[in-house]
């Protein structure tokens, strides 16, 4: 097995649109990581699912921040006080946030719906997989280098590539196998990307360069999505290995 990089960032959101939280290590099994975007987002008004990177109303929701408290998801500013998800305390902070009012829901199978529960937008994949070389390419196009940040893209790993790998370097392992800590993934296809990576988030100004140049140098993809093949345990500073077949 060829090393092509070790693991630098671990990340989950719980809450879907959401900010996440880093990981030092976490188990990888069927569906990816658990407690990743199990929980959403909906207005009150007409149950309509949050999506930042469709309506200004929801442009803020990455600013608040989720994480898993054993099974149960948290939110809060990231600074202070932190509320169970099911709770009337965490509502009442999302709608003054949002300056609408809203509720936190569960979320059941894409495409299905039930009373108390909301649908994903759209169908995951077990995992988001980003490189710090896919990072330093991006950087180099746009306007300011330091509006390139993982946060944007909302991976699940990034992976500090060996120096050799340049570009939108995960996007040439399209269709093989990688070993990464104790587990085993397969890279499907490269991640489709929205105005979503645009938005302002912390520090970082809205900046429609980015996908503009993802567009133009990536086919539209930054990062690739994943299957679990194997699972198992992942820990930051774990060995990559790209599986020769």
């Amino acid at each position: 097995m060829k090393p092509i990089g070790k693991i630098a960032e671990i990340w989950r959101y719980p809450v879907s649109s959401m900010g996440g939280e880093r990981l030092d290590g976490t188990k990888l099994a069927a569906g990816g990581i658990a407690g990743d975007r199990i929980w959403g987002v909906a207005r009150r008004e007409d149950g309509e699912v949050a999506g930042p990177e469709k309506r200004r109303y929801w442009r803020p929701l990455p600013n608040l921040f989720s994480r898993l408290a054993g099974d149960t998801p948290q939110i809060g500013k990231g600074n202070g006080d932190w509320f169970d998800a099911a709770s009337v305390e965490a509502e009442a902070l999302a709608s003054s946030f949002l300056d609408m009012p809203v509720a936190l829901k569960p979320h059941v199978p894409f495409e299905t719906e039930r009373e108390g529960f909301v649908a994903p937008r759209y169908q995951r994949a077990d995992l988001h997989v980003l490189t710090t070389a896919s990072l330093k390419a991006l950087a180099a196009l746009v306007p300011d280098p330091n509006e390139i940040d993982g946060r944007r893209f909302r991976p699940n790993i990034v992976i500090e590539t060996v120096p050799e790998l340049e570009g939108f370097a995960e996007h040439r392992f399209v269709g093989k196998r990688v070993a990464i800590g104790n587990a085993v993934i397969a890279i499907s296809e490269p991640c489709a990307r929205c105005s979503f990576t645009a938005l302002a988030q912390g520090e970082l100004t809205f900046e429609p360069a980015v996908l503009h140049r993802i567009a133009q140098h990536g086919n539209g993809g930054f990062g690739v999505l994943c299957a679990i093949e194997g699972p198992g345990a992942i820990s930051l500073g774990d060995e990559v290995r790209l599986i020769e077949e």
